[in-house]
């Protein structure tokens, strides 16, 4: 393999510290131009170790990890300034500084002597802002934006920053269900659509399997490299989870509780009213039955409304018109 070939290349690297054992065995992987890359692995595994590796800032123990073809170790701080950009896991939250003269900080690797910002410097930190749709915020105070305007905040610095490889520590931790997935699509499509290397750490796996081109997946016997359905399809998630309570469900790709099932129920029912039941008899539960004797429900859908009859042996107990109302009856019928 032709060294340079990737933008980050590492090579039969050892994570840790000096004094220490390795944090799991030596490991080959690489990354290509416009490829979003998630960096999964429980907690304590090595994660921020290997973002602080790649970025120079921590030497692994062993091997050497490349940065468009040079040894990371041998980048001086400008040069890694202009290769790589980083988006750490804590906020910034500075009084008096607009948005705007936040990310322009990040044009000062490429200044020359005078330290000056050129219309071109300015040009490319306006850019950066429209890329991550926070132009009407350029005036604000980054005091008093949201942690998700902020977040957009930090990944316009990087943008402005202007290296082809970007890598955030957990971008989406402290973010609401909406701008977590907001934040992983405006990740992906920055990679596709701007040629840019994206490494970022998450514990949000299912966000990850959606929207990622590829999935580093830090175990203890190695990391695992692939599309997010190689892993699946090669039981990795399932070897992630082990020794926990949540489950993967290789038909609809989604992670759920460990259940166990107390009684079985018979479910009858067609269209979204008929998928949510069953989740939510499962949840309560149930083991649920396509066909057999004893407890029964039955959904029927009309309209936009939904009424489900509860029988047991064809002698019917009780209708409701809410999975609430229905969850609750069946509670009653099972104490």
């Amino acid at each position: 393999m032709q060294k340079g070939t990737f933008s980050v290349s590492i090579q039969n690297v050892e994570l840790g510290y000096s004094k220490g054992k390795p944090l799991l065995p030596k490991f080959s992987v690489d990354t290509h131009s416009g490829e979003l890359i998630a960096l999964i692995g429980r907690n304590g595994i090595g994660k921020s170790t290997l973002l602080r590796s790649i970025m120079g800032l921590q030497m692994p123990m062993s091997g050497a990890i490349y940065v468009d073809g040079v040894p990371v170790s041998k980048l001086c701080r400008k040069q890694k300034s202009k290769a790589l950009s980083f988006v750490p896991a804590e906020s910034v939250r500075v009084a008096n500084l607009h948005v705007r003269d936040f990310v322009a900080i990040a044009r000062f690797p490429h200044l020359g002597w005078t330290r000056t910002l050129s219309a071109t410097d300015w040009e490319k930190v306006n850019y950066a802002l429209a890329l991550v749709n926070i132009s009407h915020l350029a005036q604000r105070d980054i005091a008093t934006i949201s942690d998700g305007e902020l977040q957009r905040a930090m990944v316009a610095f990087a943008l402005a920053q202007d290296t082809r490889i970007i890598i955030l520590d957990e971008p989406t931790a402290f973010l609401d269900l909406p701008n977590k997935f907001e934040m992983v699509s405006l990740l992906s499509d920055l990679a596709q659509n701007n040629g840019k290397t994206i490494i970022y750490s998450t514990h949000d796996l299912q966000g990850a399997i959606h929207e990622a081109d590829t999935i580093w997946m830090m175990l203890k016997d190695g990391l695992f490299s692939g599309a997010p359905e190689d892993l699946a399809l090669n039981g990795k998630f399932e070897k992630f989870l082990a020794d926990s309570e949540v489950l993967f469900d290789m038909g609809s790709g989604l992670f759920r509780n460990q259940r166990r099932s107390s009684k079985a129920i018979v479910f009858e029912g067609e269209g979204r009213a008929a998928i949510w039941t069953v989740k939510m008899l499962e949840r309560i539960g149930f083991d649920v039955k396509s066909d057999g004797e004893g407890l029964k429900v039955m959904s029927n859908e009309r309209g936009n409304s939904t009424e489900w009859t509860v029988t047991n042996n064809d002698n019917q107990l009780f209708k409701t018109h809410t999975l609430y109302e229905l969850a609750q009856k069946l509670r009653e019928v099972n104490s």
